[in-house]
């Protein structure tokens, strides 16, 4: 296996300035990214994103068209037995569609190395960053906004990763376009792999790094 350099993650205080980095050995995240389960992966979160609750009536569930429009023979028109008939505007759909579960499964351990894997990922590219001292008492969307425009990822879209729940942070992140919040512990490939760059709080990053120890 070739050796492979570790790579510094780039850390930020409060007011957007660079203070240090942190060195994370991609390595101990996965042996290599690993695009098929990415891709797996991918499809799976997007899949669970869809409600699958749509329906059409079909000519079975349309009101009206209780008898035949006019007789078979005689009036120089189109045959018609029910105004219910999908070519009748009013009529019932044709192939209509029925709600359904779009779930696609992978199993426990698929997940846990996808998520992995998707952190190479972004480690490699350069999309991992950190911030200390950043956790605010009142929801303020203004000071998310300029730390963000400051680490010069504003408006690109950003997952700030907290350590435990943080509702506070959600709730001034809400109102800024592409830019959502989880806990560490509840990520996965397919919330990874649809945000450009990771904002982790310094204590989940310590806590990941610990854990990859």
């Amino acid at each position: 296996m070739t050796a492979v350099s570790k790579v510094s993650v780039q850390v930020y205080n409060a007011s957007g300035e660079k203070t240090g980095t942190i060195e994370i050995d991609p390595l101990k995240l996965d042996i290599a990214v690993r695009k098929p389960l990415l891709k797996a992966a991918l499809i799976a979160h997007e899949a669970s994103q869809r409600q699958g609750s749509h329906k059409t009536k079909d000519r079975g569930e349309v009101a009206g068209g209780g008898r035949k429009p006019w007789k078979q023979k005689g009036t120089g028109r189109a045959r018609q037995g029910s105004t219910r008939s999908p070519q009748w505007v009013g009529g019932g759909r044709a192939h209509s569609v029925r709600p359904r579960d779009y779930t696609v499964e992978l199993n426990a351990k698929e997940r846990v190395i996808a998520c992995r894997s998707a952190l190479r990922w972004k480690l490699e590219q350069g999309k991992i960053t950190a911030v200390e001292g950043f956790d605010p008492a009142q929801p303020k969307t203004r000071a998310v906004a300029k730390l963000l425009e400051k680490m010069g990822i504003m408006g690109k879209g950003a997952l700030l990763i907290s350590e435990g729940a943080k509702p506070v942070l959600l709730k001034s992140t809400r109102n800024i376009p592409k830019v959502d919040v989880a806990e560490r512990r509840s990520l996965n490939a397919g919330i990874v792999l649809t945000h450009a760059n990771l904002v982790f709080a310094k204590p989940a990053l310590d806590a990941l790094v610990k854990e990859l120890a």
